[in-house]
């Protein structure tokens, strides 16, 4: 009787370790389907991220072109001269001045009377 149940628990031992080859082997099989699901729904987000980028960037560069031309000479001169009552001076009322450079003292400048 004992060798049949040695031979009996030999079979079983074969048998469950096909088993668990095969249930090891869905759960791989699964893992690396979920996975690659995972991928394409985060490449498909990362493709709508970029396209938002690339839109920002151009409407960032068209706000930029609009506030270089809003600084620009031709439309601040005529705001400058209705609410500030400025305008381009004549030559007559150019004035230049001399460039003042500070004197630097050295310690040798000091030294000498």
């Amino acid at each position: 009787m004992t060798a049949r149940r040695a031979s009996g628990s030999r079979r079983w031992r074969g048998r469950s370790l096909v088993a668990a080859g095969l249930v090891g082997f869905v759960l791989v099989a699964a893992v690396v389907i979920w996975r690659r699901g995972y991928g394409l729904t985060e490449g498909g987000e990362l493709r709508g991220l970029d396209r938002q980028r690339m839109q920002l960037e151009a409407q960032k560069a068209a706000l930029e072109r609009q506030v270089r031309d809003e600084a620009g000479r031709a439309q601040l001169g005529p705001v400058a001269e209705g609410r500030l009552d400025m305008h381009l001076p004549a030559d007559s009322e150019v004035i230049v001045l001399p460039a003042q450079h500070p004197t630097h003292h050295t310690p040798s400048d000091r030294a000498a009377p």
